[in-house]
């Protein structure tokens, strides 16, 4: 035990003491905060437009046209166009010719020519020196929607406000029913929630579980280990190795988490374009049980992901076969991101219960299906207890394959030579 927690204590400075480490730990969250507040200071992307408009429509659907132009101009949105509309005299044939020289000349950026029979035909021409984006043909093709429908219905002799009130669309007012009341929410938070913790997973795996790969591999081909076996065990040596290793990845989670629950606390004191977006806000807003619950899944499928990858850095000789098998280990966390919209559909549905059973699938999984409803605690119990087997069962494996790994060299062992090394270890 001593020799361990000695191994352990090796592992986690040589982590938290690197360079890397300080950076990561304090970039990671500053660039994330960034990107939520950016789009919120600089806008998303709106832009300015100068057009001209030339109709040999009737007066009313032109009229009508500019009036819903200049609504979506004034739509209160990070991403809205402002459109600033010209009437030109004339028609169109006279007038077209010397409006593509001023688009030319960049006078105005682009012109918009409404036909006679725009009525029948329901088109309209739009021309531009600079490409229109899919938000400028979405106004310009609503309010020419709008123009042409509302002159239909007034020469069918029917009421526009009428007709638009009877087809106005149902809005959903959700919630979700906790033992505290309702809790506002909805899908585009459930995504985010579930989406951040899988990620955070699949991050952290990737860059601690590789540096538990990276260690033993050095070890092996430096024949460090034949040293370090003289004076303790080998499944002892592994087990100190992915402890510190996770240690680090720990702590470095906790101070985001930290960082997160501040900046929670702070926004909505910021105000204005600081603020926080509020699916964000929701996102980051879980309960305390739920929380824990979510870190200790991050916590036991970072342990079963690391004696994966220590398996791996065992059974290999080189740094490039490594790299080729090093993914297959991840293909099991990847898997559930996959049916990603199954389970967030029916999280407590046949595919997601098994996934979330499942110890190699449950740390991305369980957290998808808690953002989305309730699960059953003895479940919840299940998967917990199936996970800390796994990482047993995982980590005795790695010991074994490690102690006889250490004298392999050469050619990467077989599935079956590896099953012989556990057996005979």
């Amino acid at each position: 035990m001593r020799e361990t927690l000695l191994v352990i204590k090796r592992e986690f400075r040589e982590r938290v003491a690197s360079r890397s480490f300080m950076v990561g730990t304090l970039l990671f969250p500053l660039l994330l905060i960034g990107l939520l507040l950016l789009p919120r200071v600089v806008g998303r992307g709106g832009s300015n437009w100068n057009l001209a408009l030339v109709s040999d429509a009737p007066p009313a659907v032109a009229e009508t046209f500019e009036r819903q132009l200049a609504a979506s101009s004034e739509a209160d949105q990070d991403d809205a166009n402002r459109y600033r509309l010209t009437r030109i005299d004339g028609r169109i044939a006279n007038e077209r010719d010397r409006l593509a020289e001023r688009v030319l000349a960049k006078e105005i950026d682009g012109y918009i020519a409404i036909p006679a029979d725009v009525l029948e035909t329901g088109t309209i021409a739009f021309r531009a020196g600079k490409g229109g984006s899919f938000e400028v043909i979405r106004d310009l093709r609503a309010a020419g929607t709008r123009a042409v429908q509302a002159e239909r219905l007034k020469r069918s002799g029917i009421d526009a406000p009428a007709v638009a009130a009877l087809v106005a669309p149902v809005k959903i007012d959700e919630a979700r029913l906790t033992q505290k009341g309702e809790q506002r929410g909805g899908a585009m938070s459930t995504f985010l929630t579930a989406y951040a913790v899988a990620f955070l997973i699949y991050i952290m795996t990737t860059l601690y579980g590789v540096a538990v790969m990276r260690s033993v591999l050095e070890e092996k081909t430096n024949r460090i280990a034949e040293v370090l076996m003289s004076t303790i065990r080998a499944s002892h040596l592994m087990a100190g190795k992915i402890i510190g290793v996770g240690s680090a990845a720990v702590l470095q989670v906790l101070i985001w988490v930290a960082i997160a629950a501040a900046v929670v606390k702070l926004s909505p004191r910021l105000g204005g374009g600081f603020s926080l977006p509020e699916p964000a806000l929701q996102a980051l807003n879980v309960a305390p049980a739920t929380g824990l619950l979510l870190f200790l899944y991050f916590l036991l499928g970072f342990f079963l992901y690391a004696s994966v990858f220590a398996t791996v850095g065992a059974a290999v000789t080189s740094e490039q076969e490594a790299q080729s098998v090093q993914f297959l280990a991840l293909i099991p966390m990847i898997a559930p991101m996959l049916f990603l919209q199954s389970i967030l559909n029916a999280p407590l549905g046949a595919l997601s219960t098994v996934l979330g059973l499942i110890p190699f699938t449950s740390p991305i999984t369980m957290p998808m299906r808690m953002a989305s409803t309730p699960i059953p605690a003895l479940e919840i119990a299940a998967s917990l207890t199936l996970l800390a087997v796994g990482i047993a069962a995982v980590a005795w494996i790695a010991g074994k394959v490690y102690r006889v790994g250490i004298l392999s060299t050469g050619k990467r062992p077989t599935l079956g030579e590896l099953a012989r090394w556990v057996r005979s270890a």
